[in-house]
């Protein structure tokens, strides 16, 4: 059985989710962990596979990038790239170490690692 990670993981997209209840979600969240709460977390955005989760996805990753230029975040990881250690997006993520092995074995589009 794979290992849980060390942090907390957010399920931005349930079924019958709206892109902007996502953002919503994730502004609050980020702000959350600005104020002390966990240094990192996940966000489940889901991958497009099953009706329009790509939107959450692009959505997420846009905000993250707004939130790296205002410096709210130190960085963000999308999942799809936590399995290839030498690509620029591994190596620019502050927490790379501490995602779990599972996930680095088995990429997952439809996850976002942040940390602030």
């Amino acid at each position: 059985m794979p290992k849980r990670p060390s942090f907390p993981e957010y399920d931005l997209h349930p079924a019958g989710a709206r892109v902007d209840d996502a953002v919503a979600q994730l502004n609050r969240i980020v702000s959350s962990a600005r104020g002390g709460g966990a240094n990192l977390f996940a966000v489940i955005t889901g991958y497009g596979s099953s009706g329009g989760t790509a939107m959450i996805k692009g959505a997420v990753l846009a905000a993250c990038r707004r939130y790296l230029r205002q410096h709210h975040i130190r960085g963000f990881l999308d999942g799809e790239f936590a399995g290839d250690m030498f690509s620029p997006q591994y190596l620019a993520f502050p927490e790379a170490a501490r995602i779990p092995n599972f996930y680095k074995r088995f990429p997952n589009p439809g996850i976002v690692f942040i940390c602030v």
